[in-house]
């Protein structure tokens, strides 16, 4: 599988490309399937989340973004660990894995010296990460330190919407929305201040 040609672009991008790679391991795990019954809003979706300990999925990532000639396809596979450490393994078209635990984010590629990040010296990638953790935690207390959330149609079909309230995360970043039905994640999109984008769709758990 051929991508484009690299494009070179201003540093404060780095943040939000390295924020891009890391997207599924944070986002794109399965949940416990919710009750039927009671009310259905934003408490109730985090309360679901809440109650997932870990899963392992399969994931598909399509980038679009003028750094490249033509979309960049990724996929792998993606693990969650309650209530802090996320993973993300990429086998197509190259190997690479990130793992987020706590405060760090290890990066690690093939050829390169594995490099760890303290997320609370990079307060828009902490911010980009918690977007995805504090979902997956069902932590509204922190999501909502970060962003303005809002989640719109039904139990079976949802989708959240986050806003950056980080400065530096609103200079790289417009929009990031996760799609779902019940308490499982199956997509997620992110919007680049430039007009780049990136769409994550969840495949089946590996065996």
């Amino acid at each position: 599988m051929t991508f484009g040609r690299l494009r070179r672009r201003p540093c404060k991008r780095g943040v939000a490309w390295v924020g891009l790679a890391l997207t599924a391991a944070c986002v794109a795990v399965s949940g416990a399937r919710a009750a039927e019954s009671g009310v259905w809003d934003l408490e109730q979706l985090m309360q679901q989340r809440a109650q997932v300990s870990q899963a392992r999925v399969k994931f598909t990532e399509q980038r679009n973004s003028d750094l490249f000639e033509r979309p960049l396809i990724l996929s792998g596979t993606l693990r969650y660990i309650s209530p802090a450490r996320v993973e993300k393994q990429i086998d197509i078209p190259f190997k690479e894995r990130y793992v987020v635990d706590g405060d760090a984010l290890r990066i690690e590629r093939n050829g390169k010296r594995p490099r760890t990040v303290s997320l609370h010296e990079h307060p828009a990638l902490w911010a980009f990460v918690e977007s995805f953790r504090a979902t997956l935690a069902g932590n509204l207390a922190t999501l909502q330190r970060f962003y303005e959330v809002s989640l719109e149609g039904d139990r079976a079909h949802w989708r959240l919407l986050l806003r950056p309230r980080n400065q530096q995360m609103r200079e790289l970043v417009d929009s990031i929305k996760m799609e779902g039905s019940n308490a499982d994640i199956t997509a997620i999109e992110i919007l680049e201040v430039g007009g780049d984008s990136s769409r994550l769709s969840i495949g089946s758990a590996p065996s």
